[in-house]
């Protein structure tokens, strides 16, 4: 499992062989050799997991721990302790600060190698679980989106919850297809059944829906809402949230805790400009720019060239983010998914909007297993209106 480390360690010699035994792994290894160099390297450089020592000069470990998890940016990351203070009182204050884990120096490298991969692949194992749908503003077809994405899933094999949050009339305009809905997904047909647990309903592709204002306040920003979405993870291959973009605690514990989080977006400019700033948001919350990805969609179907390989160089040098796929259907589309008791994907397998689903399946089922890689920073490529 590749990543980038960031070790903290004032000792040449220990720093040598952590770095050596790391790099020899296949790592990018990244150094520093006080505390406050290494709290300022980790804010920038966001590495997926930190080696820190105890006795450093200037501020000491604990105090680096606590810093690292109080910050925004940097209180995910897990961080591994290496260090010659083994006294049961030192470890224990080392969990207090929040490490993850606690090992004494000097440690062989097989031992460094074990204990860094046990919590490299605890972080991978939970990111994919959840997965975060934020509409930036309001996109036809979300709801049929969403239902086919976890259809798409289901024949992959996964076990799929989606879940509902509805929004408040502030929340979400009262305009468009969503609106001759209701604030709430209307999924029920006549083969619909509900399911014994309270709140949720099983649809007749098998995907489970729970309806979360059903068994919590979701208007109570203390309320049980992420614990409970965590428990539904625990029993599922993935969870996806379709999740308003609201400045809420609620909102904002969903989105911390989710480890993808998908912008969705309509595919004009005007829009597309929107994504940056629900990405300077999310990166305000603590996420990672490789824990963000979009997805555009073409409600109307104006485009049916639109594909990701001819607008993903556009966006990913613009925005920093991949995208993750590009969707296109027709209203008439549309309206069908609210008729049929089959998801589009399963009664029309080959239609292009059923092969952009499972393309964007593949990349979340992906996910868990490498980091997209970024485009590099900086590159611009002229505006995408000149192509449509």
């Amino acid at each position: 499992m590749v990543g980038k480390l960031l070790i903290i360690e004032d000792d040449p010699t220990a720093m040598r062989l952590i770095e050596y035994t790391l790099k020899q792994r296949g790592y990018q290894v990244l150094t520093t050799r006080n505390g406050l160099e290494g709290i300022i390297t980790a804010q920038k450089e966001e590495p997926d997991l930190i080696i820190l020592d105890i006795m450093l000069p200037g501020i000491d470990g604990f105090e680096v721990c606590k810093r690292l998890r109080a910050g925004s940016q940097t209180a995910k990351i897990p961080i591994l302790v290496i260090s010659a203070k083994i006294q049961k009182e030192d470890i224990n204050t080392g969990f207090r600060a929040g490490a993850d884990d606690y090992i004494c120096k000097p440690a062989p490298p097989s031992e460094i190698i074990s204990r860094v991969e046990n919590l490299m692949g605890k972080r991978a194992i939970g990111q994919p679980k959840t997965v975060a749908i934020v509409s930036c503003h309001e996109v036809p077809g979300t709801t049929m989106i969403l239902v086919n994405l976890a259809a798409a899933l289901l024949e992959q094999g996964k076990q799929v919850t989606l879940v509902d949050i509805p929004r408040s009339q502030k929340g979400r305009k009262s305009n468009g297809a969503y609106a001759k809905h209701g604030p709430k997904v209307v999924l029920e047909t006549e083969t619909t059944r509900n399911s014994p647990e309270p709140g949720y309903e099983v649809l007749p592709s098998g995907i489970r829906l729970l309806h979360l204002d059903a068994v919590t306040n979701i208007n109570d920003e203390a309320a049980g809402g992420p614990g409970l979405i965590q428990k539904v993870c625990k029993s599922n291959d993935y969870t996806l949230i379709d999740l308003p973009l609201q400045p809420t605690t609620f909102t904002a514990s969903i989105l911390k805790s989710s480890g993808l989080t998908v912008i969705m977006s309509d595919y004009r400019l005007v829009n597309i400009a929107e994504i940056q700033h629900a990405v300077t948001l999310f990166r305000f919350l603590g996420l990672k720019l490789d824990e963000i990805t979009a997805v555009l969609v073409d409600a109307d179907g104006e485009f049916p060239g639109l594909t990701l390989s001819n607008v993903k160089p556009y966006i990913e040098a613009n925005l920093g983010i991949v995208l993750a796929g590009v969707i296109s259907f027709t209203p008439e589309i549309n309206q069908l998914f609210f008729l049929d008791s089959q998801t589009f994907i399963q009664s029309n397998p080959g239609h292009k909007f059923s092969q952009d689903i499972k393309m964007l399946a593949r990349f979340i089922t992906g996910y868990s297993y490498a980091k997209a890689e970024l485009p590099p920073a900086g590159r611009v490529i002229p505006s995408m209106e000149k192509k449509y």
